[in-house]
């Protein structure tokens, strides 16, 4: 199983490095020293979450918006950890843990595609692995960060916008109307901090809470709406 786990991680390993090393790269150009860089690799682990991280703290936003912002970006590994938990077994609980600390979105999508994954040598050996890759890429992109060209070092910024559209885009061929609360959160976030002036961390905040709090109400009325014409139908 640990050889399993090492086959179906080369994949993640490869799409890994690269990204890594941009955060590292643009961690540098945002005055992060190397090891606080690397820590927050080694401890947040959520690749879009630490480049928007990044950005907020370029911009200097205080650590309670940055907190609360990056705790809603990464709100969806709950129900991705309950989803493989729901399929562990014989898995120990011991190991749940560490399971569910290392899981990430392509992980997840390895994991939700395979039979049988009831084996903790096996997720560990995946998830472990990729992330080993992850933070020696974020160190790997202090060291070699100094040797690019400033142009392409600043381009780097584009892989966040690739990393928020890799959760996009899942999410809208699953749910259409994803693309359209995507769209309703920059809006409105777009306006409270520049029609309102309200600080650049409360209006992200405020806008995801508001329009998924407002599309959930929705949901919840149109399904029992729906329900009550089936029942009267029948």
């Amino acid at each position: 199983m640990i050889r399993k786990g090492l086959k179906d991680a080369v994949p993640v390993i490869a799409g890994y490095f690269p990204i890594a090393m941009a955060f590292g790269i643009l961690a540098g150009g945002a005055g992060i020293n190397q090891l606080d860089g690397v820590l927050i690799s080694a401890i947040v682990y959520a690749g879009a979450s630490q480049f928007m991280a990044v950005s907020m703290l370029s911009t200097g936003m205080g650590p309670i918006g940055i907190i609360f912002a990056v705790f809603f970006m990464n709100f969806r590994h709950f129900i991705m950890s309950a989803s493989v938990r729901a399929k562990l077994k014989r898995t120990k609980k011991r190991f749940f843990p560490i399971i569910g600390f290392f899981l990430t979105d392509e992980s997840y999508s390895i994991i939700s595609f395979k039979e049988d994954i009831d084996d903790h040598r096996y997720l560990i050996t995946l998830e472990v692995s990729a992330y080993l890759s992850w933070v020696a890429g974020t160190a790997a992109g202090y060291i070699f960060g100094g040797f690019i060209p400033a142009v392409i070092a600043e381009s780097m910024g584009i892989a966040l916008y690739a990393l928020l559209l890799s959760l996009l885009i899942p999410a809208y061929k699953k749910e259409k109307s994803a693309l359209l609360l995507a769209l309703l959160s920059g809006g409105l976030n777009t306006f409270l901090i520049k029609g309102t002036g309200l600080e650049s961390g409360a209006g992200f905040i405020l806008s995801v809470v508001s329009v998924s709090l407002a599309a959930t109400l929705y949901k919840e009325v149109w399904t029992k709406k729906n329900e009550g014409v089936v029942n009267d139908e029948c």
